[in-house]
């Protein structure tokens, strides 16, 4: 699931065109909505796009309702199993406290498919991003920056309300106890249908766009005598998947720079913030809210603003547009930041508060965000760096109105790309990038499971 989540929706859009797009390998590339007009151009794009925000969304509610469930104390499950069924006690206890985590997972996914573009304009739809950069982006206007505001924030500020729900009625997570005590049985039957659902949903969300480019990189159509034959080749594949790192050199390494600029930037200013809003409760409140809107204002607004800022009329902003990455990477930071402040506010909150009120009264705060803090957040400061590349690389929307002529990443080229449908190129440069992905994220994952704390 964390691997899936971490995919940006331009590499599963890339997976979908791979598999049943203009070009794609399965009898369903007839489902393309560019070769159909009317109702039935409408239900392809809707397919297409629902499909690709939905592997998103669908991770993002289950990692939420893990969350959730994993919150709930495991002796008041114990307790309600002595009067009712483990189905019940799961549905009626766990689920029900759970259910504003569950809340969370959605909203989140309808703010980010909002204000996302790139995929949807693949398919002739318009979200309200798309339509301000379409419209408004040469001459913007206060009225189209607040219509395309205002979903945003009214979903962000009703984030923030549910957050504040859920945590206020749950418990930290606790590594030796919850889900795995052994006091808790789980039912065989319960265990087996939780098995199946676990293998379907990874293979939805993972497997199969990651078999999707696998086979398209080896996909060959050739027209003979009028006839289409179409075939896969193994050897082809691994000769175009061979090529890709060459052939793409450059994407990769504006990719890896741009992601790492940033998330370097990011955690530098988001650990000093995770470390006040753990000691001062009213910076917390306010340090939530403001990453929450950060996150969800639409990436075109936030490349725009960029843009119009570097325009002004100080010393240096011309030289820093035209032949840096400054501004690039500040507006990538809108969401690699927040992202990096709650990793690091969540290592936070595992610290305890006795060891903070004994370290504030004998040393400076200096001296305990170094030798103290540091130590204790290390493993979610690496993962924070991680994270917030990912987020970085992977947001076009912000990327396109601010990148640099010459620079061209992976999300970017493939923006262009797959206008006219994924080719075993395109099928090869995602490849790598899901690959790297996902090694990264696992890694991470089991880098940090609960016995290596």
């Amino acid at each position: 699931m964390i691997a899936a989540i971490a995919i940006p929706l331009i590499l599963h859009a890339a997976a979908w065109e791979a598999t049943a797009g203009k070009f794609g390998w399965l009898p369903l590339s007839q489902t393309d909505a560019r070769g159909y007009g009317g109702l039935a151009g409408v239900f392809a794009g809707l397919l297409a796009s629902g499909w690709i925000h939905g592997i998103a969304s669908t991770v993002l509610v289950v990692l939420a309702t893990w969350f959730g469930v994993r919150r709930v104390p495991t002796a008041l499950v114990q307790i309600s199993q002595l009067e009712i069924s483990p189905w019940h006690a799961w549905w009626k206890i766990r689920f029900a406290i759970a259910r504003p985590w569950v809340l969370v997972g959605l909203l989140g996914t309808a703010g980010l498919a909002a204000t996302e573009m790139t995929i949807v304009d693949l398919y002739g739809f318009r979200t309200l991003a798309d339509e301000f950069y379409l419209y408004y982006a040469v001459d913007p206007s206060v009225a189209a920056i607040t219509m395309t505001c205002l979903m945003p924030l009214v979903i962000a500020l009703v984030l923030v309300g549910l957050h504040s729900k859920a945590g206020a009625g749950s418990v930290p997570i606790r590594y030796d106890s919850g889900a795995n005590e052994p006091g808790e049985s789980v039912p065989a039957m319960i265990a087996v249908v939780a098995g199946m659902i676990a293998l379907l949903i990874a293979a939805l969300v993972l497997i199969v766009p990651f078999t999707g480019l696998l086979v398209k990189a080896g996909h060959e159509v050739v027209v003979q005598d009028g006839r289409r034959i179409v075939s896969w080749s193994l050897t082809g594949c691994l000769r175009v998947l061979a090529d890709a790192p060459i052939t793409f050199a450059a994407e990769y390494t504006w990719t890896l720079i741009l992601g790492m600029l940033t998330a370097n930037a990011a955690v530098l200013l988001a650990w000093p913030l995770a470390a006040v809003a753990r000691t001062h409760r009213r910076w917390q409140g306010v340090l939530d809210v403001a990453t929450v809107v950060l996150l969800l204002i639409p990436g075109p607004i936030v490349g725009l603003a960029v843009v119009r800022f570097f325009q002004l009329p100080g010393p240096g902003f011309q030289a820093l547009y035209q032949s840096s990455l400054v501004p690039t990477v500040i507006a990538l930071m809108f969401r690699a930041g927040p992202v990096a402040y709650w990793i690091m506010r969540a290592g936070y909150r595992g610290i305890d508060d006795a060891l903070l009120s004994a370290a504030r009264l004998d040393v400076s705060w200096r001296q305990r965000f170094w030798s103290i803090d540091r130590p204790l957040v290390w493993r979610n400061l690496v993962v924070a760096v991680f994270a917030a590349a990912i987020v970085a690389s992977g947001d076009v929307p912000a990327m396109l109105p601010v990148v640099p002529p010459g620079v061209t990443t992976v999300g970017t080229r493939l923006f262009g790309l797959l206008h006219s449908g994924a080719r075993y190129q395109e099928a090869a440069l995602a490849f790598w990038y899901v690959t790297a992905i996902v090694v990264v994220a696992g890694g991470l994952s089991w880098w940090m499971r609960p016995h290596r704390r």
